[in-house]
């Protein structure tokens, strides 16, 4: 478990050294970017349903927010 914590901090700092810090010219960017694309996975179910939960419970607290502050405001 811990090698994997530590590898996924080494590879997070991999990408934010190459990101912010490594100058890079219009081909390295180029290569950069479709190493990115080939890293691209999709949300599986239960991220999907997070996402789903997560908006509705948002937009239905911002409505009844909007709702209780219109009556007794």
């Amino acid at each position: 478990m811990a090698s994997r914590i530590t590898s996924a901090a080494s590879t997070a700092d991999e990408y934010y050294y190459n990101q912010t810090v490594t100058p890079t010219d219009a081909a390295t960017h180029t290569g950069q970017l479709e190493r990115d694309a080939d890293e691209y996975f999709p949300l599986q179910p239960i991220e999907k349903k997070l996402c789903a939960y997560s908006l509705g419970l948002g937009l239905g607290l911002m409505a009844l927010f909007i709702i209780i502050f219109e009556v007794f405001g």
